[in-house]
């Protein structure tokens, strides 16, 4: 769906299609967006990947502006490793002195990237794999959120839509109708690209290096 679309929907369910309470902008720009960025950042349910080039002796690379959290990094097409910052402590223990070569290890923090080793040479690739939250929206914009949830986007909208008249009798039905939607696309996500079922491995069966399980 489009975002007038999605507010054609929300009025049809507020009995408001032709109601000057709400302008197009109202609620295409704030409530929709409201809608979006709850379920992206709470469901994860925006994917993207990235790519910049390494710098020699860099070792921090600013991430994408709206990414809610890492799924993957790669440098030259080879997974990197997650690492605290309590691991690095432990194999590289001065921050006075750099090692160079070719990252294995990334951390995240304060919104960079660093690798370690740090990278020897430049205009390698660093691929990062993200979840992002939704950019803001206009009634010409694509929207990010899958097109299979749109329909719990109308629910979001006309919840908004209801808080500004006081005392509206829907209110509760569409929170409660819209939190559901939210738990609905959690569960679909976790399930996304799934071939088997789901099952608990033992740490001594996965792969692994001496700092950890990768």
């Amino acid at each position: 769906m489009t975002p007038l679309g999605i507010e054609e929907a929300a009025r049809r369910m507020l009995n408001a299609t032709s109601s000057s309470f709400w302008s197009r902008e109202e609620i295409i720009e704030n409530y929709l967006y409201f809608a979006t960025l709850e379920m992206s950042t709470k469901t994860r349910c925006i994917e993207n990947r990235y790519t910049t080039s390494s710098v020699a002796s860099q070792q921090e690379y600013a991430v994408p502006s709206r990414m809610i959290s890492i799924y993957r990094v790669e440098y030259n097409s080879v997974k990197l490793m997650p690492i605290s910052r309590l691991q690095l402590d432990s194999i590289n223990y001065s921050t006075a002195s750099t090692t160079t070569g070719t990252p294995q290890y990334y951390y995240y923090f304060d919104d960079v990237i660093g690798l370690y080793p740090v990278p020897s040479a430049a205009s390698v690739t660093i691929k990062t794999y993200s979840f992002d939250e939704h950019s803001a929206i206009t009634g010409a914009s694509t929207l990010e959120i899958p097109t299979q949830y749109h329909h719990y986007l109308v629910m979001g909208t006309a919840y908004y839509m209801s808080l500004k008249e006081l005392g509206h009798p829907n209110t509760e039905r569409l929170r409660v109708t819209w939190e559901r939607g939210l738990t609905d696309v959690l569960h679909a996500q976790r399930l996304r690209n799934r071939d088997n079922l789901s099952s608990v491995l033992r740490e001594e069966t996965l792969p692994g290096t001496l700092l950890g399980v990768v």
